[in-house]
Order: structure tokens, then C-alpha cells, then sequence
């Protein structure tokens, strides 16, 4: 990250997990010895806040203590379950049945339905645990109905924003990740190049029945400056 910088590219962290705000992530990645500033970090709570911001004043929200503050910073109320006009889906490792109930009580009367993301597990050192998608699938069962939005990738929309709000063309950028269904696939989705990095959760079996190829494979996150210093995007 350092030598990218050096080199003078812009680099910004996104990431489809809401629990966590922008200033939340700040700190993790600096304890994990990453410079960044909150400008530069793209997390899915941000994001659905970003799209809310002027569409509804109260929401009911479904979701941890990051979601939450992110929607309090855009001016957003965290109503209760009769007067909010949109239920936010996101993680929520302390769900109960009465939070759907509620839920889903707003949902039936027509209230704005916004999912953070899809993603139906996240790993943890346990294995895999059940992620946002997983809620948003109950409560689209529930109600009879799909999620009106989804903010996070591979919907194009978090990309979209950090293009915008930076002054940065789609055709200079470049997406790196982990994952086809969500780095490589919302990349491609809104025009920018995808390099896909094989040190996280596609490996080569993955990326051969692939239905979406990315522009560049990475055998670690290493390469990808040597890519740029042969003048490659980004």
C-alpha cells in the first residue's frame, strides 16, 4: 500500500460488512498498521446511509452499532417500528425474533426495504457463520417481497459513490479482491478493471468454471505493484 501510494496512486479499502462504521474500520485497519483516513474507506453502512441521505428521515434498523452510526451521521432517526419509512438489512449477531417481527411489521405496510448486502456468510476463526444475506433472505420470505436496494457489491452503487466523490474515470481505476461474486463481479458492473487476488477466497479451481473473468489474476497482493509500475490501471 505503501509503494502504491509512493507511486501515486490513490488507494481506498471497500468492504460489504456494515457492523463496523467508517471511523470503526479506520481504527481496525490502523491496528492492523495500515495509514488510511476516513475519506478513503468504503463500507456498506456509509454507503446505504449515502443513499438514504434525503430519501427518508426515519428507518427501523436491523444491524449492529456501525450501521446505526453511519445513519445517525447522515441525519437519519433510528425510529421506532409504526413510524419508520425504511427498514435497513444488515449484520446482526444479536438478532432476535421480536427485531424481524418488528421488521416485518414495516415491511407489510410498505416501508422502503434496504439491504447492505447479500452475502450469505462471512468467515470467522469458528468457520463460516450466517452474514447479512442470510437475514435479508428471511425477511424477503417473510414479506413476500424482494429488497427494494442493495448497496453493497456486487451492486455497482459503493463503487460508484467513491468514483464520484473523488473525482476519479472508471477506465483509470482497477477493483482488487478476493471474491469474483462481489469484487470482480460489481467491478465489472460498473466499468472498472478487476484483478482478482489468490491469497483470499477464489482459488484457481473457482476461477476456471468462473461466469465472470477478471482482467488480471494476482498470485498475492504483491503483484499488484508490479503491475502498475509496468503502467498498468489504477
Amino acid at each position: 500500500m505503501e509503494a502504491l501510494r509512493a507511486s501515486g496512486r490513490k488507494v481506498l479499502f471497500f468492504t460489504n460488512n456494515a457492523t463496523l462504521s467508517r471511523r470503526g474500520y479506520l481504527e481496525k485497519l490502523r491496528r492492523l498498521g495500515f495509514e488510511a483516513e476516513p475519506s478513503e474507506i468504503y463500507c456498506s453502512s456509509y454507503a446505504a446511509a449515502a443513499w438514504l441521505r434525503g430519501r427518508v428521515a426515519k428507518v427501523y434498523v436491523v444491524g449492529e452499532k456501525g450501521l446505526v452510526e453511519e445513519l445517525e451521521l447522515a441525519g437519519l432517526e433510528n425510529a421506532n417500528p409504526d413510524e419508520a419509512e425504511c427498514v435497513v438489512v444488515g449484520l446482526d449477531r444479536s438478532l432476535t425474533y421480536s427485531k424481524l417481527e418488528e421488521a416485518l411489521r414495516c415491511l407489510t405496510r410498505g416501508a422502503l426495504f434496504v439491504a447492505t448486502n447479500r452475502d450469505p456468510t462471512l468467515p470467522t476463526e469458528r468457520g463460516l457463520a450466517p452474514g447479512a444475506g442470510a437475514i435479508v433472505s428471511a425477511l424477503e420470505t417473510a414479506a413476500g417481497r424482494e429488497a427494494d436496494v442493495v448497496i453493497g457489491k456486487p451492486s455497482t452503487y459503493m463503487y460508484e459513490l467513491a468514483l464520484m466523490e473523488h473525482g476519479i474515470e472508471a477506465a483509470t481505476a482497477l477493483a482488487v479482491g478476493d471474491r469474483l461474486d462481489t469484487d470482480v463481479e460489481g467491478a465489472k458492473r460498473a466499468g472498472i478493471a478487476a484483478a482478482l487476488v489468490l491469497t483470499g477466497a477464489t482459488g484457481l479451481r473457482e476461477l476456471e468454471r468462473a461466469r465472470v473473468r477478471p482482467d488480471f489474476v494476482l498470485a498475492s497482493i504483491r503483484d499488484l505493484f508490479e503491475r502498475s509500475r509496468e503502467g498498468g490501471a489504477a
